[in-house]
C-alpha cells in the first residue's frame, strides 16, 4: 500500500491547537481510502519552516505521496509554492492546471490558485488550497492520476 503525509499550512491552526484542521480531515477522508497515512504535521506559513519540512518527508525512504493544504493563493503569507518549486526534480503543470480549470466555471477565485505538483526522490507531492472544498476538489481531479504517476515513477514505464 503506498503511503503518504500531509502538511496543513496555516498561522492560525499552528498557533492554536483548538480550531480544527478541516482540510487536513478531508485529506485524510479521501486518500486513507486508497493509501496509509504516515504522518501529519500543522506548520506555520513560513517559507523556511515549509521548505524544510517538505525536506524532511522527501528524504523519507518509505513514503510516497506528500501533499499540503493552504498558502497557495496570492496574500504576502503564501508562500507554499516558492517553498515546493527549489525542491521539485520534476513539475507536473498538467495537475495544478486541471485543478485551476476544472473549477473556474462554478469558482472564478480557482484562477487564483497557485499550487504545484511535481516529484523529487520518487515522491508525489501536491500543493492543494487550504480549504475543505478546495481539498475535495483538488484530490477529485488529481488522485484519478495517481497510480499511473506511482508506476512511471517506480520505473514502470509501458503503456
Amino acid at each position: 500500500m503506498k503511503k503518504f503525509v500531509y502538511i496543513t499550512i496555516s498561522d492560525s491552526r499552528s498557533q492554536d491547537s483548538n480550531i480544527s484542521d478541516g482540510a487536513g480531515l478531508k485529506i485524510t477522508e479521501i486518500l486513507e481510502k486508497k493509501y496509509q497515512l504516515i504522518e501529519k504535521k500543522i506548520i506555520p506559513d513560513d517559507e523556511i519552516t515549509i521548505h524544510q519540512t517538505l525536506k524532511d518527508f522527501i528524504n523519507y525512504d518509505d513514503l510516497d505521496l506528500i501533499v499540503t493544504t493552504g498558502g497557495t493563493g496570492v496574500s504576502a503569507r503564501d508562500v507554499t509554492p516558492e517553498a515546493t518549486k527549489s525542491l521539485l526534480e520534476k513539475e507536473i503543470p498538467g495537475i495544478s492546471e486541471l485543478i485551476r480549470n476544472e473549477f473556474y466555471k462554478d469558482i472564478k477565485t480557482s484562477v487564483l490558485y497557485r499550487g504545484l505538483c511535481g516529484i523529487s526522490k520518487n515522491k508525489l507531492i501536491l500543493n492543494l488550497p487550504g480549504s475543505p472544498q478546495g481539498v475535495q476538489d483538488g484530490l477529485s481531479v488529481s488522485v484519478p492520476l495517481f497510480d499511473h504517476i506511482f508506476n512511471l515513477i517506480s520505473g514502470n514505464t509501458k503503456h
